[in-house]
């Protein structure tokens, strides 16, 4: 028999990594009333800030972007990076509380899009404005709002010692004979019990 036959066979490991980066900017309308009637379409620019190693901004259109839903205030995540080609990344923008917490009801999250310098504003319409003026949200004139970006970077892959592999097999067999142990544990303490219960119950008989 040959030395080939006989050698073990290999095993080895490899993973596909998809990293990230995440980022917030929060922008403040201070003075709503009087950015009310800047006209459709039009916009008010943030300052930039910069996320997963791109800039950024937001577009207040306090009189939408369009003429069929002018009643409404919209809000868009602008790529303000000529540099790249294309740029992938999710976002949601959300309208907060005094607490500076998100308003799930006027909050808005994307899928997966891709920016470039063709297509470098998304966004979305994010409340009508006689909705804002008769919340909560709006006080002494003044409300809030944050844009969660993140940046999808490029996929790579990466060989794996295999010891690294073992050891989070080991880790998941742990954790599963915990969660037994657990229920075990729970199920002899309700068995005890109701066994309490029905003997009270014979010497009350």
């Amino acid at each position: 028999m040959s030395a080939t036959s006989d050698a073990e066979p290999s095993l080895t490991a490899s993973a596909i990594v998809a990293p990230a980066m995440s980022g917030s900017h929060i922008l403040r309308i201070d003075g709503y009333s009087r950015t009310k009637g800047l006209g459709n379409g039009k916009f008010i620019s943030s300052e930039t800030f910069s996320v997963g190693g791109h800039r950024w901004c937001l577009k207040y259109c306090p009189d939408s972007h369009c003429s069929e839903d002018s009643d409404w205030i919209s809000v868009f995540l602008h790529l303000d990076d000529t540099t790249v080609d294309e740029v992938k990344a999710t976002f949601k923008i959300s309208l907060l509380d005094k607490h500076g917490n998100c308003v799930p009801s006027f909050s808005k999250s994307s899928p997966l899009c891709s920016f470039s310098s063709c297509q470098c504003t998304k966004g979305y319409e994010l409340i009508k404005r006689s909705d804002l003026e008769g919340s909560i949200y709006l006080k002494d004139d003044v409300f809030t709002v944050r844009c969660d970006v993140t940046v999808a970077k490029e996929i790579f892959t990466k060989v794996l010692p295999i010891s690294e592999v073992s050891r989070r097999n080991d880790w998941e067999e742990f954790f599963v004979l915990v969660l037994v142990v657990w229920i075990a544990v729970c199920s002899l303490l309700v068995f005890s019990r109701v066994c309490i219960f029905c003997w009270e119950m014979q010497r009350t008989v």
